[in-house]
């Protein structure tokens, strides 16, 4: 009775499923960066050197996606598979998109379609360069894994030289191993910015992407200023007293008052002039003097009176005399002589 444990296919993809099962949990959180298209390709070398490597790589593959690329992956990241030997191949593997809770499935599926490639032949980096240049240079970050067995120089790249001086410096460790070169590329806006060769089966490292470039400043599409409007002169706004609200200010601006016309050629009035302790002025007739025959009477006696009511009463009789002397002159100029004329013509 065979007592040997059972090889092949099954156990390999049984211990991938419980290696990716255990090891999603460690995946490290990515450190929130920019919002940017990030993409990942997978190369694999068909080789006929390549055939004798295909276990070691399908382990070193299975790491990083227990690792999540050393945490750089985000949900939603594309994952893109050539293969190339003289020719390169795309297509025949769906572009996958990063979905952490199906990492297992992920890994199985490449696993599988790795192992199943026909294996012979060298490979030819020129078949491969051309496309993956017009990829670099179209995509905004881009991560290029390229599983080979370094038996040929790397042409094409901006790190030739330093590639293939590994490869000689390595060759022989990594092929007695039976161990693949896993070359890591890195590409940002359109430009390889980072190379890093890697020696399953230890660990794969990934260079780091330079810090992406400050965006922009917004346009700003500022118009011209507009002409700055007419300056319309104003006259002066006295404003006198003590208060004086806006509403009345505003009025007078915006609301002014028609101009009153005033008549020119008017002579100025006369003040009217009111005088004072003036005497009217009679006529004057003239007065035939008559001499008086009656002797004067003399004076009353002192009645007791003051002198100063003496002279009061005499200037009341005079005044009075004088008033009937020009009563009884009118009337006799009116009937043609006066009362005494007509007393000495009777005589």
């Amino acid at each position: 009775m065979n007592n040997r444990k059972p090889t092949g296919p099954i156990i390999l993809r049984a211990r991938i499923f419980a290696v990716l099962a255990a090891g999603i949990l460690l995946i490290p959180s990515a450190p929130a960066q920019q919002s940017i298209d990030s993409r990942y390709l997978l190369i694999f070398d068909t080789s006929s050197d390549m055939k004798k490597r295909v276990t070691a790589a399908q382990k070193a593959l299975n790491n990083l996606f227990v690792t999540g690329m050393n945490g750089q992956l985000q949900p939603g990241d594309s994952i893109g598979v050539w293969t190339f030997d003289q020719d390169l191949r795309m297509g025949q593997f769906p572009l996958q998109y990063w979905v952490p809770s199906e990492a297992a499935t992920m890994t199985a599926n490449i696993n599988d379609f790795v192992e199943k490639r026909h294996y012979s032949q060298t490979t030819r980096f020129e078949a491969l360069q051309p496309m993956l240049n017009r990829l670099a240079q179209s995509s905004e970050r881009l991560t290029v894994l390229i599983f080979c067995d370094g038996e040929t120089a790397v042409s094409g790249t901006p790190f030739d030289a330093g590639i293939n001086q590994i490869f000689r410096q390595r060759q022989a460790g990594q092929k007695k191993a039976r161990q693949p070169f896993v070359i890591v590329m890195r590409v940002q806006l359109g430009q390889f910015v980072g190379c890093m060769v890697d020696f399953p089966p230890a660990q794969v490292e990934f260079p780091q992407f330079p810090p992406l470039p400050a965006p922009p400043p917004a346009p700003t599409n500022q118009l011209p200023a507009p002409p700055a409007p007419p300056v319309v002169i104003v006259p002066s706004l006295i404003i006198t007293g003590t208060h004086v609200s806006t509403d009345e200010i505003t009025n007078e601006v915006t609301n002014p008052q028609p101009p009153v016309l005033k008549p020119t050629n008017i002579p100025p009035p006369v003040a009217p002039v009111i005088q004072t302790n003036v005497a009217v002025a009679l006529p004057v007739t003239p007065i035939k003097m008559i001499a008086q025959t009656n002797t004067p009477a003399s004076p009353p006696k002192n009645s007791g009176l003051g002198s100063g009511s003496e002279l009061a009463i005499g200037s009341v009789f005079s005044v009075a005399a004088v008033a009937l002397g020009i009563f009884a002159w009118r009337r006799g100029h009116k009937s043609g002589s006066s009362l005494i004329t007509r007393s000495m013509n009777k005589d």
